[in-house]
């Protein structure tokens, strides 16, 4: 019928091979456009550089830096499109950088789902891009740490996670987590599974997904708080393709 529910099979296995890998190239700007929007980029990289180098932001009105995480996000947010747009310098600059500053020992709590979608994605796709070591042996760092998220009585991650101490919590303002960022990071722990070989960060996130599409709704629409708890949705809360429900 149009109302029955696709089965989830969970003995469908996707087979990856790892050693099959074909590099993407990218030859930089091709025209006006393009080399317009490159010199943006630079424009701004410019300008992080000078006021707030290993900072996560750069106030652009005050020309104050910021930080949120503590984790360099602009550095490793930009790298990747530094990569597709060939600069090489701005590439190598940012790579050092990862090298010997960015670090998952200190004793700071950071959003679970921003950490995982900008840090661990960032690191995953210049990995993908290069093949360098490096980045992969980050991400593995990084999401080892991440994996606390998931030590909630129901597998739904907790928001909040303490990277240095390896624990995870709901926020201080609530029992629960955002359903968007629960159901968000798939992608990024899928990739890191089939790049390490180990399948444990992929069988966490999909788990997620599982539970999810187990719980009743509301003409197919879900509430944007889910209990990492009790694994439920919060009831009567807010139904919204806006935030903490789009992505």
């Amino acid at each position: 019928s149009l109302n029955a529910k696709p089965a989830l099979d969970n003995t469908v296995q996707i087979k990856y091979d790892p050693t099959v890998y074909e590099r993407p190239v990218f030859t930089g700007p091709k025209n006006d456009r393009q080399r317009a929007l490159v010199e943006s980029f630079r424009h701004a990289w410019r300008g992080y550089k000078e006021h707030a180098w290993g900072h996560d932001n750069l106030k652009p009105v005050s020309g104050m830096a910021s930080d949120w995480f503590s984790l360099g996000l602009t550095i490793v947010d930009s790298l990747d499109t530094a990569y597709i747009m060939g600069l090489t310098d701005v590439f190598e600059e940012g790579k050092q950088w990862i090298k010997e500053e960015l670090i998952f020992t200190k004793n700071k709590d950071v959003n679970f789902f921003e950490v995982t979608i900008r840090i661990l994605g960032g690191l995953l796709t210049n990995h993908y891009f290069t093949q360098d070591q490096l980045f992969l042996d980050k991400a593995i760092d990084l999401g080892d740490r991440l994996m606390a998220a998931f030590s909630s009585p129901s597998g739904i991650p907790y928001s909040d996670v303490n990277l240095g101490a390896r624990t995870a919590h709901a926020p201080e303002w609530s029992h629960y987590s955002t359903t968007a960022e629960v159901t968000t990071v798939q992608l990024e722990f899928r990739q890191l599974s089939r790049a390490s070989g180990d399948p444990i960060f992929e069988e966490a996130a999909a788990a997620v997904s599982e539970k999810i599409h187990q719980l009743p709704k509301k003409h197919g629409l879900v509430p944007i708080f889910i209990n990492p708890n009790t694994g439920h949705f919060l009831p009567h809360a807010t139904i919204t393709l806006g935030a903490r429900g789009d992505s």
